[in-house]
């Protein structure tokens, strides 16, 4: 009994203070329709995650979607630039992502939350997407593909 009324006086006092937790953002809360089929870590040289790359997939259209996501470590809240790339690939190489991509979208510029949605079509294609942060001076950033041939 005791532990339960000390559970609700912190509940009401979180209640009190007018701090609200937002639920987990979708993809639809980004811009991206469909499912989410992978998360990518947007990481410094350091190693502090500023950012997650988000990738969704949408079977109706045969499009996938990227966002970047800011963590709390690389700035939150503060509009600072964020970056999101996809390239639809010609092949299954690095090559023919960078290269030879058939479609590549991207969104770069001052954001306090993230970057993006941007999307290409995917039927049958790899993908490759980048993400990156930069943070009181500091960059962030990764590549991953061909991912999801």
């Amino acid at each position: 009994m005791h532990k339960a009324l000390g559970a609700l006086a912190a509940t009401a006092a979180i209640v009190a203070s007018g701090v609200v937790f937002a639920p987990a953002a979708s993809a639809a809360g980004y811009g991206c329709a469909g499912s989410e089929i992978d998360t990518y870590p947007v990481k410094t040289s350091g190693g502090t995650q500023y950012a997650t790359i988000h990738l969704y997939f949408d079977s109706s259209t045969d499009r996938n979607c990227a966002v970047t996501v800011v963590t709390a470590a690389g700035g939150s809240g503060t509009a600072e630039t964020t970056m999101a790339s996809i390239s639809e690939c010609s092949g299954t190489t690095l090559t023919s992502c960078v290269g030879g991509a058939i479609t590549t979208k991207a969104d770069a510029g001052s954001y306090a939350s993230y970057a993006g949605p941007v999307s290409v079509p995917g039927g049958g294609h790899c993908v490759l997407v980048s993400g990156s942060r930069t943070h009181n001076g500091v960059v962030a950033g990764n590549q991953y593909g061909p991912v999801h041939c």
